[in-house]
C-alpha cells in the first residue's frame, strides 16, 4: 500500500480553496460541489461509522453525507473529504478500480487506507486553510475556548478545528483524541514540542491516569457531549523530563463515542512576540555603550 502524504493533501486543499477566491472564514464545500456540478445527497447510512461516500458514474459525480450525526461543521467536513476524493490526483483511479462507490469514515478516524487520510487533510487545507487559522488565532485563547471560536468561525468540526489549532499555533497545545482507554491520535503543536523530551502519543496506546480517562468511562459523558476541566502535567501525559502544569479540557464528541482533549497553558511560553523583545532587551542591556554606537 502506497504511504499517504497528508502534507501534499493538506497543501492541495489550500491550493484549492485559494483558487476559488476564497480569502476569508467561512468556506462552503457545498457551494464547492455544486460548481463541480456534483449531486449532493444527505443520506442515513446503512453501516454504523459511515459519514459520507462518493459515486462515480460515468462522467457523472454524486456525494452523499450522513445525517446521523447533526453537527453541520461534521457534515461540512465529510462533504469536503469526499470532494478529496474527487480533486486529490489517483484518487478516483483508485476507487474505480474497486468500483463505482466508495464509503468513508471521515474525520481522522480510519487511521489506515492512505486515501482516506489524504482526504481528510485536504478537507483540513480545503476548510480551515494555514494563513486564514493563524490570522484566527492571534486574537483567541489558548485551549479549548480558542478552538471552539474557530469551530464557528469556520462552520467546521470541533475535532477539525483543534487538529488545525495544533498544526498552526505558535503556543505549546496538544490535542488527543480517544475512546475508552485508548488513544486514536494525538497532535502536537511545534511551540509544545519544544517543551522537552517527549513520548508521542500513537494509535493504541493506553491513556494516562488522567481525568479524560475517567471521563471516558462514562459512556453517558462522552455520548452527550459533557465536558470537564482540571490541572495536569506534562510528565503525567508525555513522560517528559519537566513537570509543567497544563490544563486539560475534556469535552465528549457524541454518538461516534470519542473524545477530544486539548493540553495547553496560558503561561506557556510568553507571547511570541515578547520573547523576542525581551530577548531584545536583554541584549540591549549587556552591550557595552560604545559597542552600541553612543
Amino acid at each position: 500500500m502506497t504511504a499517504p502524504k497528508p502534507s501534499w493533501a493538506r497543501k492541495c486543499g489550500e491550493q484549492k480553496a485559494r483558487e476559488l477566491g476564497y480569502d476569508s472564514f467561512p468556506i462552503d464545500p457545498f457551494e464547492i460541489a455544486r460548481g463541480e456540478g456534483i449531486e449532493l445527497s444527505p443520506k442515513k447510512p446503512d453501516q454504523i461509522g459511515v459519514s459520507g461516500g462518493i459515486v462515480f458514474f460515468g462522467d457523472d459525480v454524486g456525494i452523499f453525507y450522513s445525517t446521523d450525526i447533526k453537527s453541520l461543521g461534521f457534515q461540512r467536513f465529510t462533504v469536503a473529504h469526499e470532494l478529496g476524493h474527487y480533486f486529490l490526483k489517483g484518487h478516483p483511479e483508485a476507487i474505480l478500480k474497486i468500483g463505482a462507490a466508495h464509503v468513508s469514515r471521515a474525520g481522522f478516524t480510519e487511521g489506515g487506507q492512505a486515501i482516506e487520510i489524504e482526504a481528510d487533510h485536504f478537507a483540513s487545507g480545503l476548510l480551515l486553510p494555514t494563513t486564514l487559522v493563524r490570522r484566527h488565532l492571534a486574537d483567541e485563547p489558548i485551549g479549548l475556548e480558542g478552538i471552539e471560536a474557530l469551530a464557528d468561525v469556520s462552520h467546521c468540526s470541533l475535532t477539525a478545528s483543534a487538529i488545525r489549532t495544533a498544526e498552526c499555533s505558535p503556543y505549546p497545545v496538544a490535542i488527543v483524541v480517544s475512546r475508552g482507554d485508548e488513544v486514536r491520535y494525538a497532535f502536537m503543536s511545534d511551540g509544545f514540542k519544544q517543551l522537552g523530551a517527549l513520548t508521542y502519543l500513537r494509535k493504541g496506546d493506553a491513556l494516562p491516569d488522567t481525568l479524560t480517562r475517567r471521563f471516558n468511562a462514562s459512556a453517558t459523558n462522552v455520548a452527550s457531549g459533557m465536558r470537564a476541566c482540571e490541572e495536569t502535567n506534562l510528565n503525567c501525559w508525555f513522560n517528559g523530563d519537566r513537570r509543567i502544569a497544563l490544563d486539560e479540557q475534556v469535552v465528549g464528541l457524541g454518538s461516534y463515542g470519542f473524545t477530544l482533549t486539548v493540553l495547553s497553558s496560558d503561561n506557556l511560553p510568553d507571547d511570541p512576540d515578547e520573547v523576542e523583545d525581551e530577548e531584545a532587551q536583554l541584549i540591549e542591556s549587556y552591550t557595552p555603550k560604545f559597542a552600541r554606537g553612543r
